[in-house]
């Protein structure tokens, strides 16, 4: 990750700033805090990853929305979640630190322990009569007493160490959750898509895999006629179809705004085409209603691309041909389901 300066000259930050507000107005894009890092970020020269998804976008001729930025904006900017994990691993490393510690001392308790007995052997090979037989069972009495309190004491730390460590390790795996998903959607994020790739393609030369693509058609009419609020809720009703129509194995993830995908592992083209219609039909027979006025949207549509993967394929082309079924789908009138390579 390469990210820009933290100083830069007054003149060239002025600069960076008007350039990056700039291209928010161009987009039509608040200057919220995570579009504007993202947008200056770009503007200083951040270049990396940050500049090349950026730059993707922008040649393509695509526009930018808050939910592109703000996902680059946490994988590429944002430090709070590294933050997070350093205070988690510091946390980790208490606990064994505390561990070793109790141990060290429960150890060096029985190594007293052991002396104490040794000793005690000892004199048990003088004759010394019955006195110092009293003394000698008196002594390992207080010994073992200790021994036990120690004991108790190691397991008690042990319990709380172990506890400690199961809370942390819940937070961990909270924390990694909440990484891979999409917070209005509770989809997948483009950064679990990553993951599931990574372990699905290499079976895929086997078993096919199929790519659905789709976008909410005249989105940005929607926003304009009923406010972010009620997009929003399209955007989790569409989710929420999408969930109801695919399988176990299978990944849905919203892959920017408006925009997502479903990977279908196991599938054959005509397993494909016919979820991605069931996805469609389902999304043309809804009917919102707003609910502080009882105002009924007008339906809304949906348009799909479907790619199978080609044994030429990696990630990008596959992808890209979906996109350009899904293009297909838009320019031919909406509504509609285009498979890759059939016109």
């Amino acid at each position: 990750m390469s990210i820009a300066p933290t100083s830069l000259p007054l003149e060239t930050a002025e600069s960076c700033a008007q350039q990056a507000m700039a291209l928010l107005h161009s987009h039509r894009l608040p200057p919220m805090p995570v579009n504007y890092a993202v947008a200056f970020e770009y503007h200083a020269g951040a270049g990396g990853e940050l500049h090349k998804l950026l730059d993707a976008q922008l040649q393509n001729g695509k526009a930018l929305d808050e939910y592109l930025l703000r996902d680059i904006y946490e994988r590429h900017v944002a430090s709070d979640r590294v933050r997070q994990f350093n205070t988690m691993r510091n946390d980790m490393q208490g606990i064994l630190q505390t561990l070793m510690q109790t141990i060290g001392t429960a150890d060096s308790h029985a190594e007293a322990y052991r002396e104490r007995l040794e000793h005690n052997i000892g004199l048990l090979d003088d004759e010394n009569g019955s006195h110092t037989l009293k003394e000698i069972a008196s002594d390992l009495l207080e010994a073992a007493i200790i021994a036990k309190r120690d004991n108790q004491s190691l397991q008690a730390n042990l319990e709380a160490t172990r506890q400690e460590a199961e809370q942390l390790r819940d937070e961990l795996e909270q924390h990694r959750r909440d990484a891979l998903i999409d917070p209005l959607t509770g989809l997948f994020n483009r950064r679990a898509l990553e993951q599931h790739l990574e372990s699905l393609w290499p079976e895929s030369e086997e078993r096919p895999l199929a790519v659905l693509l789709l976008d909410i058609d005249h989105f940005k009419r929607i926003n304009d006629t009923y406010g972010h609020a009620v997009g929003d809720v399209v955007i989790r009703h569409v989710a929420d179809t999408m969930r109801k129509c695919i399988r176990g194995e299978d990944v849905a993830v919203r892959y920017g705004g408006e925009e997502f995908m479903v990977l279908l592992p196991s599938t054959p083209l005509d397993g494909a085409v016919k979820v991605a219609e069931a996805i469609r039909t389902r999304i043309e027979a809804l009917r919102l209603t707003r609910k502080h006025d009882n105002l009924t949207l007008d339906p809304f549509t949906i348009s799909l691309g479907v790619a199978m993967r080609a044994p030429e394929d990696d990630h990008e082309s596959l992808f890209e041909r979906a996109d350009q079924a899904l293009y297909q789908s838009k320019t031919g009138g909406r509504n509609r389901v285009t498979v890759s390579g059939v016109s």
